[in-house]
């Protein structure tokens, strides 16, 4: 815990330096929502309700996704690739740094920080598609279970993104696999689309396989979404499950990595 604290702190100080990063990074978060939100205005001229969607719910839905990807979305794998190819990887082979112990503290300094640029921004946005709060729930059992569920996925996440990012051990440039992954996650998370308004075959695959759980699941708890308690504990046990298979994936990736792995660089 101290050595995660005291990368925590370093990497706040690196996150206030390069504030325009984090800002880009941030508006990166928002962009894709955002131009939905656009997009459903523009359908709901003619209709009222679509899918069992008004324009205030799914504007509001799509508030949720900047926020959930504002929190959860991380990016290691780019940096651990370019360290990879650089020859940089090897600090954490010769020294007493723990890989994902530094990785993670890295990613929740940067989180920390671009909540400085996430609140104003989107409270702007509110008062430019204005949603009606009515369908969110501020009970304190749903908020701790968003919270636990947000966790969770914020985990998922992070582990994909760093066994994505060690395959460039073998890959070399992996770029193409990193966006294979952005590209479908983006359709099975929730981030285009509601997964309500997928295909009912489609979803039913789509509940046991991660990208539900990075973003449509939590967002689905504080939407009120979830009826039924043995819908809510089967949704957080196989968001647990995927947590603890990709950690330990990781884990053998990572140990797999170290023997055929080879500094070239600096």
């Amino acid at each position: 815990m101290r050595k995660f604290l005291a990368y925590f702190h370093n990497s706040i100080s690196d996150a206030l330096v390069y504030r325009a990063t984090g800002f880009i990074w941030i508006l990166n978060d928002l962009g894709p929502a955002l131009v939905m939100i656009i997009f459903w205005a523009a359908a709901f001229q003619t209709k009222g309700i679509i899918a069992g969607y008004t324009l205030s719910s799914i504007t509001l839905y799509y508030f949720g996704v900047m926020m959930i990807n504002s929190l959860i979305s991380t990016h290691p794998h780019y940096f651990l690739s370019e360290e990879i190819r650089s020859g940089a990887f090897s600090n954490y082979l010769v020294k007493p740094i723990k890989l994902a112990v530094y990785k993670l503290a890295s990613a929740l300094s940067w989180r920390a920080v671009r909540v400085i640029f996430f609140i104003p921004l989107i409270l702007i946005l509110w008062q430019v598609f204005p949603a009606q709060s009515t369908h969110l729930s501020f009970s304190l059992i749903t908020l701790v279970l968003f919270i636990f569920s947000l966790s969770l996925s914020l985990l998922i996440n992070f582990f994909i993104k760093m066994i994505l990012g060690l395959t460039t051990i073998w890959f070399t440039e992996a770029g193409w696999l990193f966006l294979s992954f952005n590209i479908v996650a983006s359709l099975f998370s929730g981030d285009m689309i509601p997964l309500d308004l997928l295909p009912s075959g489609l979803m039913a695959v789509n509940n046991f396989l991660p990208f539900k759980y990075l973003v449509y699941f939590p967002l689905s708890l504080i939407l009120n979404k979830i009826s039924t308690v043995k819908e809510l504990f089967l949704g957080l046990t196989i968001e647990f499950f995927w947590v603890i298979f990709f950690y330990l994936l990781y884990r053998l990736v990572l140990r797999r990595g170290i023997k055929n792995y080879c500094a070239y660089g600096g």
